[in-house]
Formats: structure tokens, sequence, C-alpha cells
């Protein structure tokens, strides 16, 4: 056994590295300035009729740090087309590493399928950073053309450490695939040499057409990999040897307690001499630094080390030539028990008292504190959900792959053994030049493209008296944002702000003495449209494989009728401006407020009084709260405007003249509950009569995000809705390990429905659990 040397950190063999290459290392300026962000999107489902809307979650983590974000303020999302045009993108808020969103499939969507795609804008900057991608597919927006496929296979070989290495012992990664880029999972499969002599013939392939086998190279003999096809001919694939880079490295991943290292070198390429100039090193990607450094002896012997000296995750072995040049490279994954990699939500569940609709209760494992979680239900046949991968897959693996994993949380199910060899099967065959592109990339590109912080703008005062006058004031009506900036002896001034698309903010001069004035200002913000980052290197990365296409018969374009309106969506018509009151269901009504309105009553507090809510002081939060009666007590009712929850202290000063319409519910009901959804006006100066704020229209903000509502199927019963329905989609529950956490959803006439549940805690532990709920088998 060797002894290895003590713990040498990254910044002493990068600064090796570039006096190599004759370049000078740069240091780290700031931790904000390296930050790398991994990014994971929950869907309500992948394939959509039109009418509908996509839903995400979004889960943003710190990669240096392996906790949520908290630097992240913007996350760009955007729809795109086959050919790599931009169909839509928006950009949303982030708070402590979470945000959400929606869009809304619409006559705009002519193909049948698109690529959803997630970023920031400090990604742009480097090439080992990869956006968050996943296949979505629009049913009935086209006819779906049959393939003319063809029983065609091919064979993808990835040796460890990039070739097979003459005279010693190898190991080799394989992917088998249609000409469908399909993979293939068989048996069978023959290792065999040039004159016939099989070597090994019990080889197999997974459900994702991955298989590794092992064996020792002759160089006097050839060597190939034989297969049967769907058809029953043989597929010979020969394999190339590599004697000229005589360099090697394997791992042995499957022992509990530690990681042996394998050096390879070919004896009849390299001699002792130059043996004894090359060293292995374990490179940990999270912290940026090779955390061992082993040198070699005469005889090559095996290395081994306790995985409690590796951090977990995913690390990469490095043989290293003496100018400290990585030359040849294999990632693996550490994990100290094999438990815990990712852990699971218990999901509990029982019918109500009509039985047409489910109970889902989630609570955490014990002692695990909260988590903030996401949650889709679809019916149990559902094809309407395949993600390219799950936030564990998102997080642990795909940073660090060259390619998007193919049913990424695949890896992650369970706790079997298998899992882990299949896992260590998919890291030998990717990640062939990481180690190069991370030290020669993250500390050497220039940064082009910023770390955004919120809404950026500049301005200036017009009518500015410098002398007395040194602030302004900015409030944004719709969130309640306010800040205070400083105007320069030029009159200018600039900052940044949480503000929302369509909003308006008020503008206002302080003198000396705190007074506000109405000025006459400009605003401008960040033009988006000079972007010009190629999207295709990302979309490029996309998984090989798509969603499964429709298996209907589908002629014609299919859309949902008479779906609910959304909570938020007030569409107003000629007839309803005439009475200012319109019913959208049943229970929810629709008021317009206007001129006679405001007169009547000053306050938004006075007018949902007159419509039967009640008010109470927050003694928590400050301002006030809204309820209505719920025997024996009050339940409460949240307040949203522009689809974003209201502060209590905004709904306190907030006058009705800037309210547009309002759409309410006051009935407890068991799915959809009181709620209060304003709409503002922009003319909100002229109703109010202010004279101390200049309102002025933000063009470019945080799009909003609409609150789900659950749409109306033309027919439970149908092939269409059990194939491509949903039921339900929760964006924001806060779970912990102490009481369950309880939604009730429609069972819509199904017999069992499907649960997928995502989240992160803000200790950075991920969760994902996908489960099949039969409330009628449970007495």
């Amino acid at each position: 056994m060797f002894n290895y040397k003590t713990t040498l950190v990254f910044p002493l063999f990068l600064n090796l590295f570039f006096t190599a290459v004759g370049q000078e290392a740069v240091t780290k300026d700031s931790a904000e300035d390296h930050v790398l962000e991994n990014i994971h999107l929950h869907l309500n489902k992948t394939a959509f009729l039109k009418g509908e809307n996509l839903w995400f979650k979004a889960y943003i983590q710190d990669q240096n740090r392996r906790m949520p974000s908290k630097n992240t303020r913007n996350l760009h999302v955007g729809l795109f087309s086959k050919d790599g045009k931009i169909l839509s993108i928006k950009m949303f808020a982030v708070n402590n590493g979470i945000s959400y969103g929606d869009f809304a499939i619409d006559s705009t969507f002519i193909e049948d399928s698109y690529t959803l795609m997630a970023w920031t804008n400090y990604m742009k900057n480097f090439e080992e950073a990869t956006p968050f991608l996943q296949k979505i597919m629009i049913i009935g927006s086209a006819k779906q053309s049959e393939k003319n496929l063809k029983e065609s296979n091919t064979v993808l070989m990835y040796p460890e450490g990039q070739q097979i290495v003459a005279n010693t012992y190898n190991s080799v990664g394989f992917m088998i695939f249609n000409e469908a880029l399909h993979p293939i999972r068989t048996d069978g499969i023959q290792l065999v040499t040039g004159n016939g002599t099989q070597i090994q013939s019990n080889i197999q392939t997974n459900e994702l057409g991955q298989g590794r086998f092992g064996f020792f190279v002759d160089t006097n003999d050839s060597y190939f990999l034989k297969f049967q096809d769907a058809n029953g001919l043989w597929i010979t694939k020969k394999l190339e040897i590599q004697q000229q880079q005589g360099t090697g490295i394997s791992v042995d991943n499957t022992a509990k307690d530690v990681v042996v290292l394998i050096p390879k070198l070919s004896k009849s390429t390299l001699n002792p001499v130059d043996a004894k100039q090359l060293s292995m090193a374990i490179y940990d990607h999270i912290n940026d630094k090779f955390i061992h450094r082993y040198e070699f002896d005469k005889n090559n012997n095996p290395i081994s080390v306790d995985r409690a000296q590796i951090p977990k995750g995913v690390n990469t072995a490095v043989i290293l030539d003496d100018a400290m040049r990585p030359i040849s490279q294999r990632m693996f994954f550490n994990n100290p028990s094999w438990g815990n990699r990712v852990h699971s939500v218990e999901v509990s569940y029982c019918l109500n008292k009509s039985q047409d609709s489910l109970q889902i209760d989630l609570i955490l494992p014990k002692e695990k504190g909260m988590a903030n979680l996401s949650v889709s239900v679809l019916t149990s046949e559902s094809e309407a959900y395949y993600p390219n991968n799950s936030i564990s897959s998102s997080f642990l693996l795909q940073p660090y792959l060259e390619k998007r994993l193919v049913n990424g949380n695949y890896f992650f199910e369970g706790n079997e053994r298998s899992r882990d060899y299949q896992l260590d099967t998919r890291l030998l065959m990717e990640g062939t030049e990481k180690v190069n592109s991370q030290l020669g990339t993250k500390y050497l590109n220039s940064k082009t493209y910023e770390f955004e912080n919120n809404i950026a703008f500049n301005g200036k005062i017009l009518d500015a008296d410098t002398r007395n006058e040194k602030q302004v004031s900015i409030f944004s009506q719709t969130f309640g944002s306010v800040d205070i900036f400083e105007v320069a002896s030029n009159k200018r001034f600039k900052g940044n702000l949480t503000l929302f698309e369509g909003d308006s903010i008020l503008v206002s001069v302080l003198d000396h003495r705190g007074k506000l004035r109405k000025p006459k200002a400009e605003l401008y913000f960040n033009d988006y449209s000079g972007d010009t980052f190629d999207y295709n290197e990302w979309l490029g990365n996309e998984s090989l494989l798509e969603p499964k296409t429709s298996q209907l018969k589908i002629d014609e374009s299919l859309n949902l009728e008479d779906r609910l309106i959304s909570l938020d969506e007030v569409v107003v018509t000629e007839r309803t401006k005439q009475t200012t009151k319109f019913q959208i269901t049943t229970e929810i009504e629709g008021r317009i407020i206007d001129k006679g309105t405001v007169s009547r009553y000053p306050s938004f507090i006075n007018y949902i009084q007159k419509l039967g809510f009640q008010t109470r002081h927050n003694y928590e939060n400050g301002g006030v709260g809204v309820f209505v009666y719920n025997a024996p007590g009050l339940a409460p009712v949240p307040v949203l405007v522009e689809g974003m929850p209201v502060n209590p202290v905004q709904l306190m000063s907030m006058p009705l003249s800037s309210v547009k319409s309002i759409v309410y519910n006051r009935y407890v009901t068991p799915h959809q509950g009181p709620f209060i959804s304003l709409s503002l006006r922009h003319d909100y100066d002229e109703l109010y009569g202010r004279d101390r704020f200049m309102s002025i229209a933000i063009p470019k903000g945080f799009s909003r995000t609409q609150a789900y509502f659950n749409p109306n199927y033309p027919d439970y019963k149908s092939l269409l809705y059990k194939t491509y329905g949903a039921i339900w989609w929760e964006r924001q529950i806060d779970a912990n390990s102490d009481v369950p956490y309880s939604i009730t959803v429609p069972l819509n006439e199904q017999q069992e429905v499907r649960v997928i549940v995502e989240g992160m805690s803000a200790q950075g532990h991920l969760y994902h659990t996908e489960q099949i709920c039969r409330p009628f088998q449970n007495k």
C-alpha cells in the first residue's frame, strides 16, 4: 500500500499548470465572481394540450456551497423551437434559490415539440455551466409523422481513461442505440477476438442502453463486440486499441469503505523513467482543488483511499505529468454510505367524506427540519410526464457531464447496489475533458455577462436642485418594493429593485428635510434586445431521446373546452363594463372599480368590508389581515396583486383608486378556498390626485405568475384525459418532519393517481419521491 502525501490544495496546482503553459495564474476577485449555479425545474407535466398552462417550480443551487443560491436573483426561462428559434423568454424573480412561473400553451405553439430551457445571465460566461433543458410535447398541434425506422444500431465505446491501454486490464463502458436514438436493452453480448475466440458472453445493457465489460488486452489480438439486433442479425463493433498513449486510469468503486485507484501503464510504450515522472491525484470539482496526490512506484501498485477522506459527490481521479498537466482522468461518485444521497418524502393519503377527492399528507424524515417542495398529481397511466432528469441528478451529476442525462432519476431510485454500479458506469463514459476545461476556463474567462441583481435602472432628475435635493425615492405599486438612491451632482442616479413587467413605479425627490416632491424624471432600464449569445450551443446538449410521441390518432388541433378563467385573468367586455359586476363561476365574482366606487370607498379595506370580508390587525407582520367567517372561527384570505401575494402593510395604506378590478371568492370550499385577486390601473396619479410622485411604467421586469387553476377537461373518462391530462399542481409547500402538510385534490373519477414530489431544504438537502396512490384499495 502506498503512503500518500498530505493534502495539496488547488492554488498550488493551478500555479504550476499555468506556469507550464506560459500563462499567468489569475486569483479570485470575490466569491460571487466564480459562483456556478445548478438549476432544476419541476414541471407539472411535459405533454400539453392547447389551452393548458405549463407550470414550473425552479430550484437554484450554489454549486460551490452546495446550498440554495442566495446570490441568484434573476432566472431566465425560454421556449425554443426545433430549429433553435425563440418562441418566448420570460424572467422570474428568485428568492433564496426558489422561483416559480408558467407559460400559456396557446395558438402560437404550432409544432409538435419544443425545448424548455432555464439559465441565469452569469452562466453564459462558463463553458462548463449547463442550463436546465427539457423537451415538451404539444398534443394535437400537428399530425404526427410516422418515421420510417430501420433496424440500424449504433454502438458508442467509452474506454476508461479515454483509451484502451495495451498489455494491461481495461474497463470499457458502452451504449447501444437504434436509428431513432432510443436505447436498446439486451443481454448475451459477446466479446470475441479476431480469430473468433470468445472472451466474455454475458455482457448486458440496462434500460438506458448502457453496459460495461473488462478484459486484458493482448497487442497481438484484435477485439470485437457482438450482439443481435431485433431481427436476430449479428452486429459487430471493432475495438480500437491505442498503443501510442500508454497511460490510463481505472477506478474500482464497488467497495463500501474504500475507493481503489489503479494506474494503467503500457510497458511497451512507457519506460520506468517516464513512470517516475507521473503522479495521481483526486480532483474535487466543488472546491476546485486536488485533495490528494500519490507518487507512482515502479510496479504501479493500486492505491486504496478511505472514502471518508474523499468529498461526497462527483470527483475525478487524474494522472498528471511532470508539469502537473492532466493526461488521463476518470470521474467517479463518492458517498461514504450508500443511502441518504437523496431523501424521500413520506406520502400518505385518504379519501374525503364524499369520496370524490383525495387528501394527501406530506411529511419529511425525522429530524430533517423543513423543506420547500412542489407536487404534481397525474393519472396513474399518464404519459404526460417524462422528465429528462430529477432534482437529484440535476444537482449531483448534471454539472459534470457533457451530455444531458437520459432519465437521470433512474440512478437514484432506492438504495440498490446495482444502481451505484450503473451510475459509476455512466461516469466512466462522460467528462473526458472536464478537468482541462475547468482549469483553463473558470479563472481566465472574461466576465462578458454580468451577475444580475433584480431589475437594474438608471435615471436623471431633470429639475433637481442638487444643493438641497440629494436623494430620490423609487416605489413599486404592485410589489411594494421601495428604496432610496443618491442623486449625483450631474442629477443622475442608478440602482436596482424587484420590479414586475407591466407595473408602474412612483418616483419622488427628497429634500434635506425629507419632504417629497413630484419631479420631472427620466428612467432607463437594461435593454435585453442586444443579447448576442448563441443559445444553440446549449440546445445542442439536449438529451438524445425525445419523450414518447402521441399514441392517439389526431387529425386536428385539440384544445380544452370551457376552461375556468384563472384567478387574476379578468376579460372585461362591453357588457361587464356597464354593470361593473360579473359572475365568473357560481362562487367567484368580479367587480370593476369605477370613479363612482372610488368616491364612496376611499380605501381598499373599506371596500372589501362592504363585500363581506373581515379585517384584523396583523400583530406578527404589522398592517392588517383579511379573513372570512368559517365556523367556529375565521379563515385567512390570501390577497394577490397581479398574481403576487401582497404584504399586510401595503393593504393597510392601499387606496381603492389604485385598483382597476377585483376578483374574489368568500366561500371556504375544499378545492378553491377564499381569495382576493386585484388588477391595478395605470392612471393611478390622475384618480388619486397625488402631487408628490411621478408615475413611470416599467417596460421590462419580472414576469408575473398566474395562480394555478384546474382546467376543465371535456371528459374525465376519455383516453385523452387519462393519457395527457393533469389533476393538480402545487408549487409552494413548506413541509417539515413534525406535522404533515395536507393538500386536497379532486380525483376526477380516477381510481388511482400518480404523485411526484421534489424539493430542497435551506441546508441543501434534496428530496425526490414518486408514488402511486390507490385510495379505494385502502380501508
